[in-house]
């Protein structure tokens, strides 16, 4: 700080401050004045609840005064933002209190390093500062010490960390409250000969003491009495006659601002608080990792719950696929119901391929395979002198049925646009159909004959054998059919049975089923009127159903995995609360030193985004170890599934979130309590 011409470094000016309590106002200090000049060597002495520790809690910048003004180089202390004291306390005054106020799990090196830790907006490199504490601690006598925490120090050792604490900073003034109080005389005696030292160094050192052994080693003594202050001292500062209003902002101030945003300096604080938050959380490992055993578990279940639900939804419904559930069976029949009355835009027997079937692609962008559908259920196979004839099918379709039907080869050929434009006499048959006539015996290349109604049989040469199918519709029995060219049944077949009275239809994969239902037998309604019954057979509405279900059963299964998490949560919240609650002193000395409110909140916050963020990922680490050893004991038991890796994006990114989430949440409150503190208040907790 740049000296102010003709002004004393403090001068208190008609200073008064008082309390109310049960609506009585009770007076601590009345109309004090007096003046300090620079390198001044000041005792305040008086007896106990004279009003001095008040005092040197108001020179502090740590209170406020009732009335009057206390200027610092001109600067009027009483009218500085919560931010601007904070500065002031921690570049230009150095505390040392008479309890010592030590981290009790911080070295020695730590304790020195605090006020440079402050204010966090505007934190120096810390390697910067661990210099200076090193050269400090070594004047001091503490360099064998750094690495001790305060309970491994003798008294008078502790006053030294205090002091070394104190001159971190580079300090205008040294105050000092009973720096002898807690010590023997022998320890007190080399505490004052530190600050004779000091002072003969140039400092500006204020000692609020009760001892007059102690006060009369300093240059100048104040009396404090009853909240009053001697006379002689009251006259000293009343001769400078300084108008009120004569006041400025100095170069404490002024030369360097904190920001003035939250948003803005929101990355910085965070950034800077880190290693703090760090080091005060392996301070306490073992309760740390008892905190962090809840998240732990509670992330992992999050992230094994919801990848093993999408693991299985997705293995039911390629099984739903396999069985061809993106099909749509169309049938259509005249209405025999239809009363005279009814007005039709035109008759109905039964649906036309080149008029019904071949616009529909045009009509319905949706529909990606269509296939007539002709059938005919009493039927007898012959081959070799064995006969077949109960459940055998016979379909007359095009060579997209397969395709729509998920039918694939066991052996042989699929039909083409060749055999259905020929009217070719091949045939494709079930497995069990091929099993029963041909007795394990290759059927490619065989020839079969099929008798159908009315005395008609026809041959046909065997060009592929289907592997065995499954569906819902079990009547289907699609393992006993026989597909041949549509166009082949339309020749053979009777004048009924070569009716089309059904199709078959595959909509693309990413169509809801249902509506494309809907829409296919709007259409025909609305094109035949009464004229036509239509109906549509489809499997989509139970895999809705089933996806529904699967949706539900999933979202129990993350609700579940979450109440775990929620747990966790809670477990860092009261931890947090407690820690608070523990470190009440610790606060008050941070902001004493130059913490801002916002900064401690921000430190707390991060502590518990620290603690949820290495047991969110230690616990990520162990549900994708857990998913993927679910998995693969599954798949040694259940036939049909195979082991795979699986890293669901989805659950990844829930769990990261919840890591956030958690740790914002679980810190939010403690963090605002903490932020909340009075300093003067949390000094003096027990």
């Amino acid at each position: 700080m740049m000296p102010t011409a003709g002004l004393p470094l403090l001068l208190v000016d008609q200073l008064g401050f008082s309390y109310e309590t049960f609506g009585r106002k009770v007076e601590i200090l009345e109309n004090v004045s007096f003046k300090i000049d620079r390198g001044d060597y000041v005792a305040i002495q008086g007896p106990s609840g004279s009003g001095k520790s008040t005092l040197f809690y108001i020179l502090g910048c740590l209170l406020r005064p009732s009335t009057g003004r206390i200027l610092f180089d001109g600067t009027d202390l009483s009218q500085l933002s919560d931010d601007q004291a904070s500065l002031i306390r921690n570049q230009h005054i150095g505390f040392i209190f008479q309890q010592f106020h030590l981290l009790p799990r911080a070295s020695v090196l730590d304790n020195i390093l605090l006020p440079g830790s402050y204010p966090a907006e505007l934190v120096l490199p810390r390697s910067a500062q661990k210099a200076k504490a090193l050269a400090i601690a070594e004047r001091l006598g503490l360099s064998q010490h750094l690495q001790h925490t305060p309970n491994q120090l003798s008294g008078g050792q502790q006053q030294r960390v205090a002091i070394a604490r104190a001159l971190l900073t580079d300090v205008s003034v040294i105050l000092a409250d009973e720096p002898t109080g807690n010590l023997d005389s022998r320890n007190a005696a080399e505490i004052m000969t530190i600050f004779d030292e000091l002072h003969a160094q140039g400092r500006t050192i204020i000692v609020i003491t009760h001892d007059g052994e102690v006060a009369r080693r300093c240059g100048k003594v104040l009396q404090v009495r009853d909240g009053k202050v001697s006379p002689a001292a009251t006259e000293a500062s009343q001769q400078l006659n300084i108008p009120t209003e004569w006041t400025h902002m100095s170069d404490a101030v002024t030369a360097t601002k904190l920001p003035k945003s939250w948003t803005s300096s929101l990355a910085r604080l965070a950034f800077k608080s880190l290693p703090g938050a760090a080091r005060n959380l392996t301070r306490n490992r073992a309760k740390s990792l008892l905190t962090m055993l809840g998240i732990v578990i509670g992330i992992a279940a999050v992230l094994a719950m919801i990848s093993l639900g999408q693991f299985a939804k997705n293995r039911i419904m390629e099984g739903y696929e396999a069985m061809g559930v993106n099909k749509l069976v169309v049938r259509g029949y005249p209405n025999w119901e239809r009363k005279a009355t009814d007005e039709t835009q035109q008759s109905f027997s039964d649906f036309e391929w080149e008029t019904d079937l071949q616009p529909l692609r045009r009509i319905f962008p949706e529909i990606q395979l269509i296939s007539p559908v002709y059938a005919n259920y009493q039927n007898t196979v012959t081959a070799g002198g064995r006969s077949v004839s109960d459940n055998v099918r016979l379909r007359g379709v095009n060579h997209e049925y397969l395709a729509i039907t998920n039918a694939q080869l066991q052996s042989g050929r699929m039909l083409t646009p060749y055999h259905v434009a020929e009217r070719a006499r091949v045939c494709l048959i079930g497995s069990e159909l091929a099993t029963q006539l041909f007795q394990g015996k290759p059927a490619v290349g065989e020839m079969i004959t099929d008798s159908v109604e009315e005395q008609r049989s026809f041959p046909c040469t065997v060009i592929g054998v289907l592997k065995p199918q499954q569906t819902k519709q079990e009547w289907a029995h699609p393992n006993m059919q026989i597909l041949v060219p549509y166009t082949m049944f339309q020749a053979v077949a009777s004048y009924w049975s070569a009716k089309l009275t059904a199709f078959s239809v595959q909509v693309k994969a990413d169509t809801d089923v249902e509506i494309a239902a809907k829409k296919l037998k709007a259409y025909f309604d609305q094109r035949y009127g009464k004229a036509g019954r239509f109906s549509i057979d489809t499997e989509g509405t139970l895999v809705a159903q089933t996806k529904r279900f699967l949706n539900i059963f999933a979202t129990l299964i993350a609700a579940i995995a979450f109440l775990s998490l929620l747990v966790g949560g809670i477990g860092i919240h009261n931890m947090m609360l407690v820690s608070v609650t523990e470190r009440i002193k610790e606060i008050g000395l941070r902001k004493a030193l130059g913490a801002t409110s916002r900064s401690i909140k921000v430190q707390v916050l991060m502590e518990s985004l620290v603690l949820c963020t290495v047991a969110g990922l230690v616990g990520i680490a162990a549900g994708l170890g857990a998913t993927e050893m679910i998995i693969f004991a599954a798949s040694k038991f259940v036939s049909g599934l195979a082991f795979e890796w699986v890293l669901d994006p989805w659950a990844l990114g829930i769990s990261v979130g919840s890591i956030l989430a958690v740790g914002l949440f679980s810190g939010m409150v403690p963090a605002v309590r903490a932020e909340k503190l009075q300093v003067i208040e949390a000094l003096r907790a027990e």
